[in-house]
């Protein structure tokens, strides 16, 4: 933490682009990269459980994130940093979907990614939102205070461009993340409700997958905060996610998974 801090103060007045200062854990995977250690790459959808495999013993190495090394361009890169950078937000570097990547980099790793039910999904990021707020790292007015409030805003941020890299403000559909341009998707498929046993099998760990910065289980199911008109929100707002993987309202997905014998094309 002291040393993100650090970084983030030099940046904050240092006159020199944002991606060109390398953290200790993207040159850890440049290197695994060159050197041929890295088997996969992972697509990190933002608040599906990604801190969890990126930070697994297991997987130093074998498994790499979208480091900005590893975007499509540095003109990429520096779109998303100049974007954030006006609207105060982080820039969520990592969150990169698989078009956003250079194709050397796809074509020779595997890439994986972890979805979730897209209702339960909305719920983290607005309670991910107000803990943010009571950590003293937002301010308050940049979260809404009511579950309804919160959806209002996909009309605001829903279709700002580079926000698929933001957890609390991105509205854009999991499927953005797994697929090319022409639709087909590119990843193989955990799903977030049973990534313990699925990731455990998929990367051949030799002991089960333990969860890291797992919300706390306090309050209410995330079921208690919809009415039938918020279901319909969502559902129509994420209509591609819940098409393309099988999602129903208290379901995780059924098609298009790994588990299931999907594998990307």
């Amino acid at each position: 933490r002291l040393y993100a801090k650090l970084r983030e103060a030099v940046i904050k007045n240092w006159p020199m682009p944002m991606y060109l200062f390398r953290p200790v854990r993207e040159l850890r995977n440049t290197w695994a990269w060159h050197t041929g250690r890295a088997r996969w790459m992972f697509i990190h959808v933002p608040k599906n459980a990604g801190v969890t495999l990126r930070k697994n013993d297991e997987l130093a190495g074998r498994l790499i994130s979208a480091d900005p090394y590893f975007h499509v361009s540095k003109r990429y890169t520096a779109s998303v940093q100049s974007t954030m950078r006006a609207h105060g937000e982080h820039h969520g570097f990592q969150h990169a979907r698989w078009r956003d990547l250079d194709p050397s980099v796809t074509a020779r790793l595997s890439c994986v990614a972890v979805i979730r039910n897209p209702w339960a999904r909305t719920v983290s990021r607005w309670q991910f939102g107000l803990r943010a707020v009571q950590a003293g790292l937002i301010a308050r007015d940049q979260v809404a205070g009511t579950f309804g409030g919160f959806l209002e805003e996909r009309h605001d941020y829903g279709h700002r461009e580079f926000y698929w890299h933001r957890a609390i403000r991105g509205w854009y559909p999991q499927r953005d993340h797994v697929t090319d341009l022409s639709g087909a998707i590119r990843c193989d498929i955990l799903r977030m409700e049973h990534l313990q046993e699925e990731a455990t099998r998929y990367f051949g760990l030799s002991k089960p997958l333990l969860r890291n910065n797992a919300a706390p289980k306090t309050g209410p199911d995330w079921q208690s905060y919809y009415t039938p008109d918020m279901i319909r929100t969502v559902a129509d707002w994420y209509a591609a996610d819940i098409e393309t993987f099988g999602f129903d309202f208290d379901t995780p997905a059924t098609r298009n998974i790994w588990a299931a014998g999907g594998s990307a094309g």
